[in-house]
């Protein structure tokens, strides 16, 4: 069984909350997880989130009864979440010149007949714990990350690192 929890927390630096998710009803064929974390310094980022959460939500759960159940065409499937909902990010942010530049982390988990099929933007994280086990089974798409990854530095100073909130990947402009 599957125990889904989430929590938000506005953090020491900004003044709102850019955090959105979605935890979908336990009963349901289909189970479904998606947290978004607008990013804090761009404008919007509140916007970016809820934005690419509801696209996100709806974009799978408009076409998966149309699609086979089979591996590759639900991964497929949350890769197009992905695509469509940074489409819908960047088109709004396009309508209004005060939400230019937007963006927003993206996670997505989509577990059916018990296997999760993930999607991940951005620095936000998908665990998986079992038992006393926790395992991290994303990989932050940071700068900070890739000079960790290149060997250029250890994880230790990558957690102090001044750059360490700096994106590579996200959902916006």
């Amino acid at each position: 069984m599957i125990k889904a929890y989430a929590k938000s927390d506005i953090g020491k630096v900004r003044e709102n909350n850019q955090d959105y998710y979605y935890i979908s009803e336990p009963l349901d064929d289909v189970q479904l997880y998606i947290i978004a974390d607008g990013m804090g310094g761009y404008n919007g980022g509140e916007i970016a989130s809820s934005l690419a959460v509801t696209s996100a939500k709806s974009y799978i759960e408009n076409n998966f009864e149309q699609i086979e159940k089979d591996k590759e065409s639900i991964i497929q499937l949350v890769a197009s979440s992905l695509e469509y909902a940074n489409m819908i990010v960047y088109e709004k942010s396009k309508e209004n010149k005060e939400l230019e530049g937007m963006g927003t982390t993206l996670d997505i988990c989509l577990i059916y007949n018990n296997r999760a099929f993930i999607g991940h933007v951005g620095d936000s994280r998908i665990y998986r714990i079992r038992k006393d086990f926790i395992r991290k089974l994303t990989q932050d798409h940071s700068y900070v990350q890739k000079l960790v990854k290149d060997g250029t530095i250890t994880q230790e100073e990558a957690n102090h690192h001044p750059q360490k909130n700096m994106l590579m990947k996200a959902l916006r402009l």
